[in-house]
Order: structure tokens, then C-alpha cells, then sequence
């Protein structure tokens, strides 16, 4: 499948030589106005970072036969002049998932596990385990599945009584916030 973002990205590389995903995202966007690729928000995103990181792995494989190296990183997209011959032979499970269309289309379930993971990551909230997820879910007093308007629901009224202006221990609402952190990327989006 041909990428529709391929001619553009080139053109930006090529141009600012060193950039980020989100402002070489913003710049096709202002460039060609990047359209709506799906109805729900989240599977719009994955899209677009799906087409946007597709362009780059396939840019960087084309260059490589220029004598060019794409550094292809989140925080760090750089085009060298140097051919780094080792970079493209050595296995790399983000540029063969980002090469192979299959991973376009993909569930809404998959993009929201995809996206938590990410957020996950991004904020070092350590994954909870399944008996553990349960027993939050116990003691918050919480029905399973819970919604994020449940969860925050319940989370100011426990808040409200832990928290140390109202004779509340401090421990107890650090806890709790922590405890919040985490059940807050196990909750459904409201229907």
C-alpha cells in the first residue's frame, strides 16, 4: 500500500534534517492538513502515528540505499549524512510492526491496551495484577467494569476523608492516590 504522508515527510526530512514526531506531525499537518482518518479520537491517533511512523521506516530504508541514515526515535527523528549499514540489519520489532499494514486497521480494544501501555510507560505506573486489580476494586467499593466517572466519583469521596486537612494521616491519601493512579487506566470510557 502506498502511504499518502511518503512524499511529504520526505520533503520535511529532507528540509529540517533533525525533528520530533510531534512537531514533523504538526508540520504535515499545517503543510497538506492531515485528514480524519477514523470517527473514534483514539484509532484517529494510532492512524495518523501508524501513516506518520509507516513514512519514516520506509524513508529510512530508501535513504539507506542513498548512503543516509534515519534515525527513527519518538524524541530524536535525524537525518545523517553517514550510512549506518548495521542499523537496518539488526532486528527492530517497532520498525516491523510499523512496516506491516496489517497493524492499520486495528480494534478499538487494541488501541486503547496500545495507549494505556504507552501511558503506563510514559508515567511509570506499574501494571497492576489481575488479584490485585480486584482487590482495589473491593476496597474502593467499585462495580467491575467501572467507569472513569465512577472511579473518580468514588475518588474524591475517599480523597475528601483521608486527605490531612480533614484528620486524615497523610500516608493514607498518598496511598490512596497512588491506588487512584493506577485503577484510573483500567477504567471504561463513559458510553
Amino acid at each position: 500500500m502506498l502511504n499518502p504522508l511518503l512524499d511529504a515527510t520526505f520533503r520535511i526530512i529532507t528540509r529540517e534534517r533533525t525533528t520530533q514526531l510531534h512537531r514533523l506531525a504538526a508540520t504535515l499537518d499545517a503543510e497538506i492538513g492531515l485528514p480524519t482518518l477514523d470517527s473514534d479520537p483514539d484509532k484517529d491517533l494510532f492512524k495518523r502515528n501508524f501513516l506518520l511512523m509507516n513514512a519514516l521506516y520506509q524513508l529510512q530504508q530508501e535513504v539507506a540505499e542513498q548512503g543516509y541514515y534515519l534515525q527513527v526515535e519518538a524524541m530524536d527523528i535525524r537525518l545523517s549524512e553517514q550510512s549506518l549499514p548495521s542499523a537496518l540489519q539488526t532486528r527492530d520489532p517497532l520498525r516491523e510492526y510499523y512496516l506491516d499494514w496489517c497493524n492499520y486497521d486495528t480494534s478499538k480494544e487494541e488501541v486503547n491496551a496500545l495507549l494505556s501501555q504507552f501511558w503506563q510507560r510514559y508515567l511509570k505506573v506499574p501494571t497492576l495484577a489481575p488479584q490485585r486489580h480486584n482487590e482495589l476494586i473491593q476496597k474502593w467499593q467499585l462495580p467491575n467494569p467501572y467507569s472513569r466517572r465512577q472511579l473518580s466519583k468514588r475518588w474524591r469521596t475517599l480523597a475528601f476523608a483521608a486527605h490531612p486537612d480533614q484528620q486524615g494521616e497523610s500516608s493514607a491519601f498518598v496511598q490512596l492516590q497512588h491506588e487512584y493512579e493506577q485503577l484510573k487506566y483500567y477504567a471504561h470510557a463513559e458510553e
